[in-house]
């Protein structure tokens, strides 16, 4: 019989971001397996299905406007949120015969069943200055409980689990890598495939420079903008900088001097781009630049590989062991050597297509089928010795 799994389905309800794209793919490869039943909760709603994204006006009461609203005019917002979705779950779980719950955004509710959580970085604690101060608190004060009421913790890397164990001093056997997948939509594309996405952005396939990533200090998105500047002019004219990603915490200043660059013309800022238009996004650049100072695991940098797009990288935290051999590193201290290194990428055609096959290559070994699996493993051992 199929297992029974709750999967916290929650950040759903908000704009998709990296964990929610995690719940969204591997959800859908649980249930392909045909070995667990996944019910997924939803902040009060539960239903039997993998998780995915709501349906406008079929799920959640409640609008973002109208929630933004609460949020600010009502104290202690978090732990009432929370304290209501707790009372929520525990019904659903015992309703529903949950045998194993997945919590795949860190920290848990409380359970009558085994849990396996998911620690994808412990960036609120290496930058903090990237998160919200209640943020920071609130996993300060719960994740050393979430980890000792945990049966098992998933990593999306083997740097990030090193990180963990550094950290909280865990029994190396409880912590496992499970690395993340690329989705089948990432892939190569001609130019007529690309031309009706990039006519409406004003772009020409194979002639601009693109980063993909939160607006955030953490991105370091500024170190891309100085490495652009070093380039020769009449390269910043054929290529020019394409920017895409959300407003993330404490971006005020990065997006006003986003957008007065983008007065001036010396870049495009997109802003957030749908997930129906971003593949062709990376599929028609000449090059990826993904400069991030931290990251559990960096996907950006294998979506543009499996898109054919060679591939310049920091060579920091995860990324060196997410992308290989497959990507030119670069120092987020040295955007003047990142400069030479994308020049070459622009105006040599050997290193150009060098690293594209290679990164075709490199994002083949990454399918969320995997991930899926090596998911299931954890699955089973906890199930096991429940």
């Amino acid at each position: 019989m199929a297992l029974r799994v709750a999967f916290n389905a929650t950040p759903l309800l908000s704009p998709l971001t990296g964990i929610g794209n995690y719940i969204v793919h591997l959800g859908a490869a649980l249930a392909a397996s045909g070995e667990v039943d996944l019910y997924s909760f939803y902040g009060g709603e539960w239903l039997r299905e993998a998780p995915s994204p709501p349906v406008a006006g079929v799920r959640g009461p409640i609008t973002a406007t109208i929630r933004d609203a609460i949020k600010s005019a009502v104290p202690f917002k978090r732990e009432l949120r929370q304290a209501h979705r707790q009372w929520k779950f525990v019904r659903g779980a015992r309703r529903n015969a949950i045998e194993l719950y997945h919590e795949p955004n860190y920290v848990p509710f409380l359970a009558d069943a085994p849990v396996v959580i998911t620690i994808h970085d412990l960036s609120w604690m290496r930058y903090p200055e990237t998160h919200p101060r209640d943020r920071v608190r609130w996993l300060d004060h719960a994740m050393p409980r979430a980890i000792e009421r945990a049966a098992a913790i998933l990593v999306d890397s083997e740097f990030t689990r090193q990180e963990v164990l550094t950290t909280f001093g865990i029994d190396p056997a409880r912590v496992h890598t499970a690395h993340l997948g690329v989705s089948t939509t990432f892939r190569p594309r001609s130019n007529a495939e690309t031309r009706p996405t990039l006519d409406a952005l004003g772009l020409v396939h194979g002639e601009y420079v693109l980063t993909v990533g939160t607006i955030e200090p953490r991105k370091n998105i500024r170190h891309v903008l100085e490495a652009y500047a070093a380039l020769p002019d009449a390269t910043r004219t054929r290529h020019p900088l394409v920017i895409a990603g959300a407003k993330g915490w404490r971006a005020g200043d990065l997006e006003k001097a986003l957008r007065a660059l983008v007065e001036r013309g010396l870049i495009r800022f997109l802003g957030y781009v749908s997930d129906d238009d971003l593949p062709t996004l990376y599929a028609g650049a000449a090059a990826f630049v993904f400069a991030s100072m931290y990251e559990g695991f960096g996907l950006p940098p294998l979506e543009a590989m499996a898109s054919g797009v060679p591939v310049l990288v920091a060579d920091r935290a995860s990324l060196p062991e997410v992308t290989g051999d497959a990507a030119l590193k670069l120092d987020p201290a040295r955007p003047d050597d990142t400069a030479l290194k994308l020049a070459s990428m622009l105006e040599d055609p050997a290193v150009h297509d060098d690293f594209a096959r290679r990164g075709l290559t490199r994002a083949a070994g990454f399918t969320w089928d995997a991930c899926a699996q090596a998911t299931l493993r954890v699955y089973r051992r906890v199930n096991g010795a429940a």
